[in-house]
């Protein structure tokens, strides 16, 4: 048997199914290396946008906000329970147009307050009127009195037009801050899931180059070793025979080759591990994913 004809064509087919497998392999990273660059300037925009609205966010006048127009929905309930006909607090909460921008059992509760106190000054009010009405009965035995009418209470007067347009802007200026606040929410959510897990340096890619290195040693280079061999004698395995090869002219072409080979393959197999996103960047994502400070004043 011509031992030489099966190596030749052993190491023939491995080097092509090397080559085919390398090149699928090396242009599958150098496009996975294209979307990593891609994704990640389009992560340094988004969280710059991000970082630009909690800015905007931190320059609007909440609480000042809340506090006047809440303020003035106050007055009007202290009107709408003045005939002392007390509705469920809800009730009041739906029919009057308090800031969204405030907790909503905040509000029940104040306005469950305000009733409260309403109930109280109203029977202190009959009651102060019932001792003044049997002071005048005892100086006038004749005087008869019936139930003490509720007092008007004097109610501080409505915000001016000025303050209405100024609570107008700064409402329009909220709105907006809360839909860019939104948007950027939704887009860190978006980036946050596309580079989860890393996907641009998969795992198959280095074992497919790990089994793409054993198959160039063991199907190219080792059978290239055994020729040439002479017709009708069988090629002798030695441990031995290792050193002897190795400092030959056929040694050193086969060390030559594989030395380049392999330094190919580490340097795609580097480039793949290196796909990965910084942590610090996922950590920023997540939060702007969130904004937890800002979710609890927009409620969103």
């Amino acid at each position: 048997m011509d031992w030489n004809w099966f190596f030749s064509s052993l190491s023939q087919s491995a080097a092509a199914i090397v080559g085919i497998f390398g090149a699928f392999i090396i242009t599958k990273i150098l496009s996975n290396q294209t979307t990593f660059s891609e994704k990640s300037n389009r992560c340094e925009e988004i969280l710059t946008s991000c970082k630009r609205v909690l800015d905007a966010a931190d320059g609007l006048y909440f609480e000042w906000y809340n506090k006047y127009t809440n303020n003035r929905q106050y007055e009007k309930l202290e009107e709408m329970i003045e005939n002392e006909e007390y509705l469920p607090s809800v009730h009041y909460f739906d029919e009057l147009n308090f800031s969204d921008f405030s907790p909503r059992n905040e509000i029940i509760d104040e306005i469950d307050s305000r009733i409260n106190i309403h109930k109280a000054d109203k029977e202190r009010e009959r009651e102060e009127f019932r001792k003044r009405a049997a002071a005048y009965q005892k100086i006038k035995p004749g005087f008869v009195y019936g139930e003490a009418a509720p007092m008007k209470i004097a109610k501080s007067p409505l915000a001016s037009i000025e303050l209405l347009n100024n609570l107008q802007k700064e409402r329009e200026a909220i709105d907006s801050v809360v839909r860019d606040a939104k948007h950027h929410m939704r887009l860190a959510s978006n980036m946050l899931d596309s580079i989860k897990g890393n996907p641009e340096s998969s795992p198959q890619i280095t074992y497919t180059l790990s089994l793409v290195a054993a198959l160039f040693f063991i199907g190219v280079i080792y059978p290239l070793s055994f020729m040439p061999t002479k017709v009708d004698s069988a090629p002798s395995i030695s441990f031995l025979a290792f050193f002897p090869l190795l400092f030959s002219i056929k040694g050193a072409f086969l060390s030559l080759l594989s030395i380049i080979f392999l330094s190919v393959l580490v340097m795609f197999f580097w480039l793949n591990s290196k796909l990965k996103y910084p942590e610090a960047t996922i950590n920023d994502l997540n939060h702007y994913k969130n904004i937890s400070h800002i979710q609890n004043i927009f409620r969103l």
